[in-house]
Protein backbone atom coordinates (compact mmCIF):
# COMPACT_ATOMS: atom_id res chain seq x y z
CA UNK A 1 0.00 0.00 0.00
CA UNK A 2 1.37 3.40 -1.04
CA UNK A 3 1.31 6.29 1.41
CA UNK A 4 1.53 9.98 0.63
CA UNK A 5 3.50 11.10 3.67
CA UNK A 6 3.53 14.81 4.46
CA UNK A 7 6.87 16.56 4.90
CA UNK A 8 7.65 16.66 8.61
CA UNK A 9 8.04 14.49 11.69
CA UNK A 10 5.58 12.50 13.78
CA UNK A 11 6.58 11.96 17.41
CA UNK A 12 5.36 8.61 18.74
CA UNK A 13 5.22 8.34 22.53
CA UNK A 14 4.39 4.89 23.96
CA UNK A 15 3.32 5.42 27.56
CA UNK A 16 2.43 3.00 30.34
CA UNK A 17 2.30 4.15 33.98
CA UNK A 18 4.00 7.44 33.13
CA UNK A 19 1.60 9.89 34.81
CA UNK A 20 4.52 11.76 36.36
CA UNK A 21 6.36 12.19 33.05
CA UNK A 22 3.86 12.42 30.21
CA UNK A 23 3.04 16.15 30.38
CA UNK A 24 6.70 17.21 30.35
CA UNK A 25 7.54 14.72 27.58
CA UNK A 26 4.77 16.07 25.33
CA UNK A 27 5.84 19.63 26.13
CA UNK A 28 9.45 18.81 25.24
CA UNK A 29 8.41 17.19 21.98
CA UNK A 30 6.34 20.21 20.99
CA UNK A 31 9.31 22.49 21.69
CA UNK A 32 11.20 20.88 18.78
CA UNK A 33 10.38 22.89 15.62
CA UNK A 34 10.87 19.91 13.33
CA UNK A 35 8.13 17.88 15.06
CA UNK A 36 4.78 18.38 13.34
CA UNK A 37 2.53 16.20 15.49
CA UNK A 38 2.62 14.09 18.64
CA UNK A 39 0.87 10.72 18.87
CA UNK A 40 0.62 9.21 22.35
CA UNK A 41 -0.30 5.54 22.73
CA UNK A 42 -1.27 4.74 26.31
CA UNK A 43 -0.95 1.06 27.14
CA UNK A 44 -2.97 -0.25 30.05
CA UNK A 45 -1.66 1.99 32.81
CA UNK A 46 -2.63 1.37 36.42
CA UNK A 47 -2.01 4.99 37.39
CA UNK A 48 -3.70 8.10 35.92
CA UNK A 49 -1.64 8.26 32.71
CA UNK A 50 -4.68 7.95 30.43
CA UNK A 51 -6.58 10.67 32.29
CA UNK A 52 -3.58 12.97 31.92
CA UNK A 53 -3.30 12.12 28.22
CA UNK A 54 -6.91 13.13 27.66
CA UNK A 55 -6.31 16.43 29.47
CA UNK A 56 -3.29 17.12 27.27
CA UNK A 57 -5.16 16.19 24.10
CA UNK A 58 -8.10 18.43 25.00
CA UNK A 59 -5.75 21.37 25.38
CA UNK A 60 -3.45 20.72 22.42
CA UNK A 61 -5.52 18.86 19.81
CA UNK A 62 -5.13 18.38 16.86
CA UNK A 63 -1.34 18.67 17.15
CA UNK A 64 -1.43 16.12 19.99
CA UNK A 65 -3.56 13.01 19.60
CA UNK A 66 -3.87 10.31 22.26
CA UNK A 67 -5.07 6.75 21.84
CA UNK A 68 -5.50 3.78 24.12
CA UNK A 69 -3.54 0.77 22.93
CA UNK A 70 -5.63 -2.10 21.59
CA UNK A 71 -2.77 -4.64 21.70
CA UNK A 72 -0.08 -5.52 24.22
CA UNK A 73 3.55 -4.47 24.66
CA UNK A 74 5.75 -1.54 23.72
CA UNK A 75 6.37 -2.64 20.14
CA UNK A 76 2.66 -2.93 19.50
CA UNK A 77 2.18 0.55 20.95
CA UNK A 78 4.84 1.93 18.61
CA UNK A 79 3.21 0.25 15.60
CA UNK A 80 -0.20 1.58 16.59
CA UNK A 81 1.35 5.03 16.83
CA UNK A 82 2.98 4.69 13.42
CA UNK A 83 -0.38 3.68 11.96
CA UNK A 84 -1.66 7.13 13.00
CA UNK A 85 1.37 9.01 11.65
CA UNK A 86 0.89 11.53 8.86
CA UNK A 87 4.47 12.58 8.26
CA UNK A 88 7.49 11.20 6.40
CA UNK A 89 9.66 10.66 9.48
CA UNK A 90 8.74 9.24 12.87
CA UNK A 91 10.70 9.52 16.10
CA UNK A 92 10.12 7.15 19.02
CA UNK A 93 10.27 9.27 22.15
CA UNK A 94 10.11 7.18 25.32
CA UNK A 95 7.87 8.58 28.05
CA UNK A 96 10.29 7.77 30.89
CA UNK A 97 12.26 10.98 30.43
CA UNK A 98 15.66 9.26 30.63
CA UNK A 99 17.13 10.72 27.43
CA UNK A 100 17.47 14.51 27.78
CA UNK A 101 15.71 16.86 25.38
CA UNK A 102 18.89 18.22 23.81
CA UNK A 103 20.15 14.70 23.14
CA UNK A 104 16.86 13.67 21.57
CA UNK A 105 17.01 16.73 19.32
CA UNK A 106 20.51 15.72 18.17
CA UNK A 107 19.24 12.30 17.11
CA UNK A 108 16.38 13.82 15.15
CA UNK A 109 18.45 16.51 13.45
CA UNK A 110 21.09 13.97 12.44
CA UNK A 111 18.44 11.74 10.87
CA UNK A 112 16.89 14.63 8.97
CA UNK A 113 20.28 15.89 7.79
CA UNK A 114 21.59 12.53 6.59
CA UNK A 115 18.35 10.77 5.71
CA UNK A 116 19.63 7.72 7.61
CA UNK A 117 17.79 5.84 10.35
CA UNK A 118 19.37 7.05 13.59
CA UNK A 119 19.41 5.66 17.12
CA UNK A 120 20.74 6.92 20.42
CA UNK A 121 23.98 5.59 21.92
CA UNK A 122 23.82 5.94 25.69
CA UNK A 123 27.00 3.99 26.44
CA UNK A 124 29.21 6.64 24.83
CA UNK A 125 27.49 9.41 26.75
CA UNK A 126 27.17 10.32 30.42
CA UNK A 127 25.12 7.81 32.40
CA UNK A 128 23.63 9.04 35.64
CA UNK A 129 24.21 6.86 38.69
CA UNK A 130 21.55 4.13 39.03
CA UNK A 131 20.16 4.87 35.55
CA UNK A 132 21.37 1.57 34.04
CA UNK A 133 21.82 -1.78 35.76
CA UNK A 134 24.81 -4.05 35.21
CA UNK A 135 22.64 -6.52 33.31
CA UNK A 136 21.81 -3.82 30.79
CA UNK A 137 25.48 -3.02 30.26
CA UNK A 138 26.22 -6.68 29.64
CA UNK A 139 23.24 -7.09 27.32
CA UNK A 140 24.28 -4.06 25.31
CA UNK A 141 27.80 -5.42 24.93
CA UNK A 142 26.53 -8.81 23.71
CA UNK A 143 24.06 -7.36 21.24
CA UNK A 144 26.52 -4.74 19.99
CA UNK A 145 28.91 -7.54 19.03
CA UNK A 146 26.14 -9.58 17.40
CA UNK A 147 24.69 -6.66 15.46
CA UNK A 148 27.94 -5.14 14.22
CA UNK A 149 27.96 -7.24 11.00
CA UNK A 150 24.28 -6.47 10.45
CA UNK A 151 24.52 -2.70 10.53
CA UNK A 152 28.10 -2.60 9.22
CA UNK A 153 29.43 -0.46 12.04
CA UNK A 154 30.47 -0.89 15.66
CA UNK A 155 27.52 0.16 17.80
CA UNK A 156 27.83 0.36 21.55
CA UNK A 157 24.13 0.62 22.35
CA UNK A 158 21.51 -1.42 20.50
CA UNK A 159 18.80 -0.97 23.13
CA UNK A 160 18.23 2.79 23.35
CA UNK A 161 14.54 3.40 22.76
CA UNK A 162 15.02 6.78 21.07
CA UNK A 163 15.14 6.18 17.33
CA UNK A 164 14.21 7.96 14.10
CA UNK A 165 13.10 6.20 10.92
CA UNK A 166 11.18 7.07 7.82
CA UNK A 167 7.61 6.13 8.64
CA UNK A 168 7.56 3.66 5.75
CA UNK A 169 10.01 1.49 7.74
CA UNK A 170 7.34 0.99 10.43
CA UNK A 171 4.82 -0.12 7.82
CA UNK A 172 7.29 -2.51 6.15
CA UNK A 173 8.25 -4.71 9.11
CA UNK A 174 7.93 -8.42 8.21
CA UNK A 175 5.33 -10.31 10.23
CA UNK A 176 7.87 -12.73 11.66
CA UNK A 177 9.83 -9.84 13.15
CA UNK A 178 6.68 -8.28 14.56
CA UNK A 179 5.97 -11.56 16.33
CA UNK A 180 9.54 -12.08 17.57
CA UNK A 181 10.66 -8.70 18.96
CA UNK A 182 8.84 -7.55 22.13
CA UNK A 183 10.20 -3.99 22.04
CA UNK A 184 10.67 -3.25 18.34
CA UNK A 185 14.27 -2.01 18.50
CA UNK A 186 15.74 -4.86 16.50
CA UNK A 187 12.77 -5.30 14.17
CA UNK A 188 13.00 -1.67 13.08
CA UNK A 189 16.76 -1.73 12.55
CA UNK A 190 16.54 -5.03 10.67
CA UNK A 191 13.75 -3.73 8.44
CA UNK A 192 15.80 -0.65 7.62
CA UNK A 193 18.68 -2.92 6.61
CA UNK A 194 16.31 -5.04 4.50
CA UNK A 195 15.47 -1.77 2.74
CA UNK A 196 19.24 -1.24 2.24
CA UNK A 197 19.43 1.78 4.52
CA UNK A 198 22.50 2.77 6.52
CA UNK A 199 22.10 2.92 10.31
CA UNK A 200 23.70 5.74 12.29
CA UNK A 201 24.20 6.29 16.02
CA UNK A 202 24.33 9.56 17.94
CA UNK A 203 25.82 9.85 21.43
CA UNK A 204 23.26 10.71 24.12
CA UNK A 205 23.26 11.05 27.88
CA UNK A 206 21.12 8.84 30.09
CA UNK A 207 19.32 9.93 33.25
CA UNK A 208 17.70 7.95 36.04
CA UNK A 209 13.92 7.82 36.20
CA UNK A 210 12.22 10.35 38.44
CA UNK A 211 8.83 8.60 38.45
CA UNK A 212 7.67 4.99 38.34
CA UNK A 213 9.56 1.86 37.37
CA UNK A 214 10.74 0.37 34.11
CA UNK A 215 8.20 -1.64 32.11
CA UNK A 216 10.96 -3.81 30.61
CA UNK A 217 11.38 -7.46 31.62
CA UNK A 218 15.15 -7.72 31.32
CA UNK A 219 15.80 -11.47 31.30
CA UNK A 220 12.82 -12.80 29.36
CA UNK A 221 13.12 -9.81 27.04
CA UNK A 222 16.80 -10.53 26.52
CA UNK A 223 16.07 -14.10 25.46
CA UNK A 224 13.44 -12.86 23.01
CA UNK A 225 15.92 -10.36 21.58
CA UNK A 226 18.53 -13.08 21.13
CA UNK A 227 16.00 -15.15 19.18
CA UNK A 228 15.14 -12.07 17.13
CA UNK A 229 18.82 -11.52 16.36
CA UNK A 230 19.20 -15.06 15.03
CA UNK A 231 16.07 -14.61 12.93
CA UNK A 232 17.46 -11.37 11.49
CA UNK A 233 20.71 -13.09 10.51
CA UNK A 234 18.77 -15.77 8.64
CA UNK A 235 16.66 -13.16 6.85
CA UNK A 236 19.58 -10.95 5.84
CA UNK A 237 21.72 -13.88 4.71
CA UNK A 238 18.82 -15.13 2.61
CA UNK A 239 18.50 -11.67 1.04
CA UNK A 240 22.32 -11.61 0.61
CA UNK A 241 22.52 -8.33 2.51
CA UNK A 242 25.15 -9.86 4.79
CA UNK A 243 27.47 -12.77 4.15
CA UNK A 244 27.06 -16.07 6.00
CA UNK A 245 30.70 -15.75 7.12
CA UNK A 246 29.70 -12.75 9.26
CA UNK A 247 28.04 -15.01 11.83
Amino acid sequence: MEHNWLSGVTCIIPARNEFGHIASIVSNALSVPEISEVVVIEGGSTDDTWMKCKEIEKELSPVVRCYQQTGIGKFNAVLEGAAQAKFKYSIIWDADGTVPLECTKRILLHALLTGNPTMGDRLRGTIEQSAMQAANFFGNWVFAVLWSPIIRSKPRDMLCGTKVFETTVFTSIPRELQASDPYGDFALVATARLLNKEIDSVVVDYKARTYGETNIHRWSGGISLLKTTLLVYRMLIKKRIIDAKSR
